[in-house]
This record gives C-alpha cells, structure tokens and sequence, in this order.
C-alpha cells in the first residue's frame, strides 16, 4: 500500500465512527429498522437468545449487562441493587437477578419478551449497542441450559452466590451456562472455569460471533444470528458497520465505538448509573 495513503484512510475511519455510520454495504441487523421486541420462533428445536449490552471500560465505568434466555424463560445474574454507590455493590456483592426482577424481591420473574420490551430504558448512555444472539440447539442442550439458571437461582434466592467484578458475574455466567450446555462434560463444578474469569459482555459478545452455533434445525453448523441495535433518543434502531470499514475490511471494534459514545454523553453515563452495572 502508498504509504502516504495510510493517514489519510486512518482519518476517514475515525470520521466514520465519530459521524454515527449509519449505512452498510452488509448489514448485521434484520430488515427492519425500529427494534420492537421480537422473539418470534419458527425454527425446529429450541432457540437460546443471549442479550449484550455492550461494555466500555472507559470512561463511564464498566457498564453493561448480559442475560440469557430458553424459547421465552429467560435468567440474568447482578450485584446487589443500591440507590447510591451503585459501583461499589458492582465490585462485590450478594448476587440477585437483574432485568429479571429489577427489584431483587423474587416477585417479578420476566420473560424474554418483556424484557426486550424494556430494553431502551434499561441500557445507557445514548448512542450504546446492543447486540441480540440466537441459536437453535437440541432439546437436551436447552435443558441443561435451564438446569444451570434454576440451580444458580435458587443459590441467589438463598443469599448464597457472591458477585465479583472480576469473577461471577453477568458475562461469566452467562459464558457458563452455555459451557454447561453445549458441551456436556458431566455434572458441572461449583468453581468458575478459570477462562471465564475476567469476562466483560464485549468479550462475551466478540467470543459468540466467533465460536457460537446452531446445533439443531436448518442452519445446524452455521454460525449464530447476531443483530446489533443501538440507543437513540426514539428508542433502539438497526446500527450497520461504517461502508468505510466494510471496503478496507476491517475487523468490528466495539470498544472503540463505545469509548467514542461515552466521550459524547459522558454527563448521562455518569449521571444515569443505576440499570446496567
């Protein structure tokens, strides 16, 4: 390549990424542009859909979320909910669901499709992404998945599961439960898996657009169905890669998006801190 090229391109990426892109030569999304919740599924089999709202270090804090869901059962894991200092309960703490009983009272049990419902008024700041991933696995897939989520509940509705920042937490269960299901290596241990540890849900998100698959149905071998959707003021819509980055080929880089977003709203991502953790 012309090496006095390379400024040049480097500057009309960055210029791709600071204007929002809105346009893609390949979309990741479905057709539709306005996210409304869908969770319909034709498929044979049964269809796990793992929700990401993805995650930034800086600046913000590390904020964002992950859940998992079973056809409409649908499981989540977080710190302890706290009116003020949020982020200390988030480095540790008595483990409670999180969209899935926003309350932690065991009162509210959500489905999938209530929780999707709720999704804009869940994630923050404006402008973050959300990715939505599904897949269809075997029937006995699906029932360890659950097996995992019913025993964790019932250890948090005890008082007896602890969240850690760096170890259980929403990404590293998440990564868990579907470690615990597709790969059928017997009973599962009480110990985290020491390659989940430090588990973020833009590591989580990145690790299922590689290695993720069907293992049921038409698409059986084929990579999982991810749609990535991002918040604006109207609620989420469809987010395609930059053209620019489609023509050079180059590799999604969530975080640097994100950083990007949070710099631009950084007085609601400080402000508003108490729906992702």
């Amino acid at each position: 390549m012309n090496q006095p090229l390379l400024p040049l391109i480097a500057l009309c990426c960055l210029g791709c990424f600071m204007m929002g892109c809105q346009t893609s030569s390949a979309p990741l999304v479905d057709e539709e542009s306005r996210y409304e919740g869908t969770t319909e599924h034709t498929e044979p089999g049964r269809q796990v859909t793992v929700v990401i709202a993805l995650s930034s270090i800086v600046p913000g804090g590390v904020v964002g979320h992950a859940g998992i869901a079973v056809d409409e059962m649908y499981w989540d894991y977080g710190p302890t909910r706290a009116k003020l200092a949020q982020p200390l309960k988030s480095i540790r703490s008595e483990a409670g669901p999180w969209w899935d009983d926003p309350d932690q009272q065991w009162r509210a049990d959500r489905t999938l499709h209530e929780v999707l419902c709720e999704m804009p008024e869940k994630v923050h700041p404006m402008g973050s992404l959300v990715a939505i991933v599904r897949v269809n696995v075997m029937d006995k897939e699906a029932e360890r998945i659950a097996t995992f989520w019913r025993d964790t509940y019932d250890r948090m509705r005890g008082g007896e599961d602890t969240y850690r920042l760096t170890a259980r937490q929403c990404a590293s269960m998440v990564a868990w439960s579907l470690k615990a299901g597709l790969q059928n290596h017997g009973e599962p241990s009480n110990r985290l898996p020491r390659e989940l540890h430090g588990m973020t849900p833009t590591r989580l998100y990145e690790q299922l657009r590689e290695e993720l698959k069907h293992t049921s149905g038409p698409d059986q071998g084929q990579p999982a169905d991810i749609t990535l959707w991002q918040l604006e003021h109207d609620g989420l819509t469809a987010w395609h890669r930059p053209d620019m980055c489609e023509k050079l080929a180059m590799p999604e880089l969530p975080r640097l998006r994100l950083a990007f977003e949070r710099i631009k709203h950084l007085p609601q991502a400080l402000v508003h801190s108490n729906n992702s953790h």
